[in-house]
């Protein structure tokens, strides 16, 4: 799979949302010392306006243009209740610390990110696709990584917690993947020759 000129290796991914949400705090906090968005409404206006002008005028990689982008519209779709400065300050957070200090869903993104910028296709499907010969038949001849979509929404808890083992089909090199999943503390095992599982 041909990798597009939109995708960063994982590490740079991350430090590009570190940035631009270090940006986006500093962008507050120097307004807040001039006066300015110092009610939580006004907060909310101020990233909301800052959030869409940087994504208007393309000052971050284009990589993490859809992270801004979803911002934007939550903000738009769900005013002050999407809560634009504590996500950024998560975001911040999350992306500053080390990988195996964070949730283990976000572990997980980032083993899938990972896998991505290795030329590997992630690919979520149906209950009613998963385990059929079509589904292998399509990614026979590709590195992938497969996952049923209802595993992921039942295998972890809202605060990114694993509560259920999850189960992959992997097409390509196994042990390429194991690895990945293991150097970022997730340690999976094999249940058949193209099935592994995160478990508890």
């Amino acid at each position: 799979m041909k990798k597009t000129h939109d995708t960063l290796p994982p590490e740079q991914t991350v430090a590009a949302l570190a940035h631009f949400a270090w940006c986006a705090l500093v962008a507050l906090r120097t307004a807040q010392q001039d006066g300015q968005a110092l009610s939580p409404l006004s907060m909310h206006a101020f990233l909301l306006r800052w959030l869409t002008v940087a994504y208007k005028q393309k000052r971050f990689p284009r990589a993490i243009a859809s992270d801004i982008e979803s911002m934007v519209v939550l903000g738009r779709q769900k005013g002050l209740a999407a809560g634009l400065f504590n996500r950024l300050e998560y975001l911040w957070v999350s992306c500053t610390g080390p990988v195996t200090a964070q949730s283990d869903l976000y572990r997980l993104t980032y083993v899938i990110e990972q896998l991505k910028s290795e030329g590997w296709v992630n690919a979520v499907v149906s209950d009613r696709e998963w385990g059929t010969e079509a589904l292998t038949e399509e990614y026979r001849d590709i590195d992938a990584l497969l996952v049923r979509k209802s595993a992921l929404t039942d295998g972890f808890s809202n605060e990114g917690k694993l509560v259920a083992p999850v189960e992959f089909q992997v097409t390509g090199n196994l042990s390429a993947c194991m690895a990945v999943f293991l150097v970022h503390a997730l340690p999976a095992v094999v249940l058949k020759p193209d099935r592994i599982a995160i478990q508890l």
